[in-house]
C-alpha cells in the first residue's frame, strides 16, 4: 500500500522543504506575494515558505503542485489546517493491488493461495470432479503468468498460452468452407442444378486434440481476455463454460485459467461481462514483497540487495500512476528486468559484483525499467553499502570487535540489514568461527531484530552451527555465545524474563 503522511508537520519535513524549489523562482514568489492580497497572495506566499508540495521529478520539478489547494475548497489556510487534521484534498495517483471494489465480491489471495487454487483445479478435473476455470484479476507486471506456470511446474504438465488481445474470433471458430453432397450441374453452358451442401468450421488449430504422451493434459491459459474482441469473447462462451466449440471438444484432462486487469489499470481493458464472469470463479491476485523475496532468494541472479531495499521501501514495490503517464514505473517484473540486466552487464564486464559496476550504468539500468524516482532511490541505498570496502567486510568477518562500525547501518534498519546480506555472501562454505565473529560484529548494533533474523538466516544455510547443549566443545562453545547474544537481546527488550 502507499504511504500516506498523516500530518502537515510530516508532510513539510520529510521530503518537501523549501530547499527543494529553485531559489529563484522562489524569490520570484515573494515579489509578487507582495503586490497581491487576498487568497492569491496568501497562496503565492505559503509557495515561498515551503508550505505547498513541490513537484518531485519530471519536467516539471521544483513547480508547486498548484492543484493540492483550490480557492472553491475556501480559504487557503483552512485548507492546509484540514490536510494537517488528515483531511488530504489531493487524490493519491496509486491504484491499490487490492480489489477495492464496492461489494468486495472478490477476494484477494496472495501468489501461494493463488498457485494451490490452480493445483487444485487441475486435481479436480483430473479426477473427474467440477473444475470450474479460474480468473485471475491483478495489475500489470506481477506475474500472474509466472504464477500459473509455476503450478504447471509442480503438477508436471504444460501451459498452453493464448494470448487472447491479438485473436480474432476465426482463430476459435475457423473459417466456414462448403462442402458438397450433390455437385453442380451445368450441360451445354447451362446451369441444370444448384447442387446440394453444407458449410462446416475446422476445429481451431491452436488448442489441443488430445492430452498429451502422458495422457497428463495440461492448462489452456488465455491471458489479456478482457482487452480481447467482443466478437472473441462471445466466441469462446461455450468453450468456456463446456469446453467446446462447434464440433471441438477439450480433451478430459485440460483445464482453463485465464487472467486479465482491472479497468483502471490500464487502458483498452473492458468491465467484465456479466455472463462471461459467470462462467468463472473469479479472483484477485495481490502480490506481497515476502512472496517476491522468497521467489528471489530461489534465483541467484536476483540481488538481494534489492530484495532487502524493497522489504524496506514498500512503496516502491509496486506504483501504478493511475493517469497513465508515466511509461515506466516500480512492478515486480520491472524490478525482476532490472536485477536480471545487471547481472547481463556483471557477467558480460566479468567483474565480481554490482559494485565493480559504476553508478551511472546502475542508474541507467534501473531507470529504464522503473522510472526515475525508484531507480534513484534504489541507487542511493547501494551508494550507502557502496561505501564498506571488501577490507571492511573481511575485518567484520576476521576482528569483528574492531571492524568499522557503519554509520547509516546504524540509524537505517535497510542499510543494516543489506549490511548483513553482503557480509554473509562473504562466508560461503561453513566455518564456526567466522559464523560467529559475524554475529558477535552484528551484535554490536544492539538491534535484535536484525540479529535474530540473521541468526536463522545462518541455521538455515548452516544447520550444524546451532548449538545443542553443554559441552566443553570449543565450537559448541562458540555457538552457545552466539545463542546468547539473541537471549540476552530479547532479554534486554523485555522478552523474555
Amino acid at each position: 500500500m502507499s504511504k500516506r503522511i498523516k500530518n502537515f508537520g510530516d508532510f513539510v519535513n520529510e521530503s518537501y522543504s523549501p530547499s527543494r524549489i529553485d531559489e529563484g523562482f522562489l524569490s520570484t514568489i515573494r515579489e509578487y506575494a507582495k503586490r497581491f492580497f487576498g487568497w492569491t497572495g496568501k497562496f503565492l506566499r505559503s509557495i515561498a515558505e515551503g508550505l505547498i508540495e513541490p513537484i518531485p521529478y519530471g519536467p516539471k520539478k521544483g513547480l508547486p503542485t498548484i492543484m493540492l489547494f483550490l480557492p472553491e475548497n475556501g480559504s487557503i489556510y483552512k485548507q492546509m489546517a484540514e490536510f494537517e487534521r488528515g483531511v488530504n484534498p489531493l487524490k493519491e495517483a496509486r491504484i491499490p493491488l487490492e480489489y477495492t471494489g464496492e461489494d468486495q465480491s472478490v477476494r484477494n489471495i496472495s501468489a501461494e493461495q493463488l498457485k494451490q487454487d490452480v493445483i487444485r483445479l487441475y486435481r479436480s478435473k483430473e479426477r473427474g470432479g467440477r473444475a470450474k476455470p479460474i480468473f485471475i484479476y491483478g495489475a500489470p507486471g506481477i506475474g500472474k503468468t509466472e504464477i500459473v506456470g509455476q503450478a504447471a511446474d509442480e503438477l508436471g504438465v504444460p501451459v498452453q498460452k493464448l494470448d487472447l488481445q491479438f485473436m480474432n474470433p476465426e482463430d476459435f471458430l475457423g473459417i466456414p468452407s462448403r462442402h458438397d453432397i450433390e455437385p453442380i450441374q451445368v450441360e451445354g453452358g447451362k446451369l441444370m442444378s444448384a447442387g446440394k451442401g453444407f458449410t462446416r468450421s475446422n476445429p481451431p488449430i491452436l488448442l489441443p486434440t488430445d492430452n498429451g504422451p502422458d495422457n497428463r493434459g495440461g492448462i489452456i491459459f488465455m491471458d489479456e481476455m478482457n482487452r480481447a474482441n467482443k466478437a472473441v469473447l462471445n466466441s469462446i462462451m461455450q468453450f468456456v463454460q463446456k469446453g467446446e466449440i462447434g464440433p471441438y471438444k477439450l480433451p478430459d484432462r485440460w483445464v482453463i485459467v485465464a487472467a486479465g486487469n482491472r479497468p483502471e489499470e490500464a487502458e483498452g481493458v473492458a468491465d467484465f461481462d456479466f455472463a462471461l464472469a459467470d462462467r468463472f470463479t473469479i479472483k484477485n491476485y495481490v502480490p506481497t514483497i515476502e512472496g517476491y523475496a522468497s521467489w528471489a532468494d530461489k534465483n541467484e541472479k536476483i540481488l538481494p540487495e534489492l530484495v532487502t531495499f524493497l522489504t524496506f521501501n514498500q512503496d516502491y514495490f509496486h506504483n501504478l500512476d493511475a493517469d497513465k503517464k508515466s511509461l515506466n514505473y516500480p512492478t515486480p517484473r520491472s524490478w525482476t528486468d532490472g536485477a536480471l540486466i545487471l547481472h547481463d552487464e556483471i557477467m558480460d564486464k566479468g567483474v565480481d559484483s554490482w559494485r565493480d559496476i559504476s553508478r551511472q550504468d546502475i542508474l541507467d539500468i534501473f531507470y529504464d525499467q522503473v522510472g526515475p524516482e525508484a531507480a534513484g532511490k534504489f541507487v542511493a541505498y547501494l551508494d550507502i553499502l557502496r561505501k564498506v570496502s571488501d577490507s571492511d567486510m573481511d575485518n567484520m568477518i576476521n576482528n569483528p570487535m574492531s571492524a568499522v562500525m557503519v554509520p547509516e547501518a546504524q540509524t537505517t534498519k535497510s542499510v543494516l540489514y543489506g549490511l548483513i546480506e553482503m557480509v554473509m555472501k562473504r562466508v560461503s562454505n561453513y566455518d564456526t568461527q567466522k559464523l560467529y565473529n559475524v554475529m558477535e560484529y552484528f551484535n554490536r548494533y544492539g538491534e535484535l531484530e536484525p540479529l535474530s533474523w540473521l541468526y536463522k538466516d545462518i541455521l538455515s544455510k548452516y544447520p550444524q552451527f546451532k548449538f545443542s547443549g553443554a559441552s566443553s566443545n570449543s565450537e559448541d562453545e562458540l555457538k552457545h555465545k552466539a545463542a546468547i547474544f539473541i537471549t540476552k537481546g530479547a532479554k534486554d527488550k523485555g522478552l523474555q524474563g
